[in-house]
């Protein structure tokens, strides 16, 4: 099957369909902390079929979710309806590289390194200094990502296995490859879905960026719109910013504080 797995949201949806209790306990937690504002208005670029824009509101908060496929967008749109979150949700089409609002959000979140599919130094600042100039001063971005091994198994993968509605899928995800000089993570995602009796199988090449810590902060600052205030690890675990930060420590949210 030659379809790609983002213009198949359902499937992707189910595929990681993991509980993400954990992850909006940690924004919320991450909004109290470092604004010194009631969060109510959150912008989530790269929403994908938009888990966190109906998960969120039952907290109170308003979603406004973007993704630059419109397949994902409509998903997203339906789950809304069905949620009948139409006055506390919206998502629309646009790309990280380029989109710019005149609202003025409180935050923004980025999820699963989402931003990492900019792989180049200029769209990341320009993304960085967009986002900036739509959240207000003091607001924060919260990205979630991991940097660079410091020694990497490229044999080493990530394997799960999700169920929803009769549809089965094995998802196995690994590093093939990290070219350290240009900053790229080569990666592939293989998936066997069983959906009722039809077998798929998937299989993707991904391209990301590979983040070095101290190449993000220095983006960070080029964009003239955010500081680096903080780190937190997955036990919302504080790491101080001159620790060396490599993905041996996992996945890490990184706190960046609206100029």
């Amino acid at each position: 099957m030659k379809e790609k797995l983002y213009n198949l949201p359902k499937y992707y949806d189910i595929a990681f369909s993991w509980d993400i209790s954990r992850e909006t306990t940690i924004f919320r937690e991450l909004f109290k902390r470092h604004t010194p504002f009631k969060v109510k208005n959150i912008l989530e670029p790269a929403c994908g079929t938009g888990r966190f824009i109906v998960d969120l509101p039952k907290y109170g908060y308003h979603m406004t979710g973007y993704d630059n496929n419109s397949q994902m967008v409509a998903y997203a749109k339906k789950r809304i309806i069905e949620s009948k979150l139409q006055n506390m949700a919206k998502v629309i089409t646009g790309d990280m590289k380029s989109i710019r609002f005149k609202t003025k959000f409180d935050a923004a979140i980025n999820s699963i390194n989402s931003v990492g599919y900019l792989l180049y130094d200029d769209d990341i600042i320009t993304h960085f200094y967009n986002i900036g100039d739509s959240i207000k001063r003091n607001g924060i971005y919260i990205i979630h990502l991991s940097c660079a091994w410091d020694r990497l198994n490229p044999h080493e993968e990530e394997e799960w296995i999700t169920e929803r509605e009769g549809i089965q899928i094995k998802t196995i995800w690994g590093v093939e490859k990290q070219d350290k000089q240009e900053k790229i993570s080569f990666e592939l995602c293989k998936m066997e879905i069983n959906d009722k009796g039809r077998h798929i199988i998937l299989e993707e090449h991904h391209v990301l960026r590979l983040w070095f810590f101290e190449d993000l902060k220095n983006l960070i600052c080029k964009s003239k719109k955010f500081k680096l205030e903080a780190v937190y690890d997955e036990k919302l675990n504080q790491i101080p910013l001159d620790t060396h930060i490599s993905g041996e420590l996992g996945n890490l949210y990184y706190i960046l504080k609206a100029l």
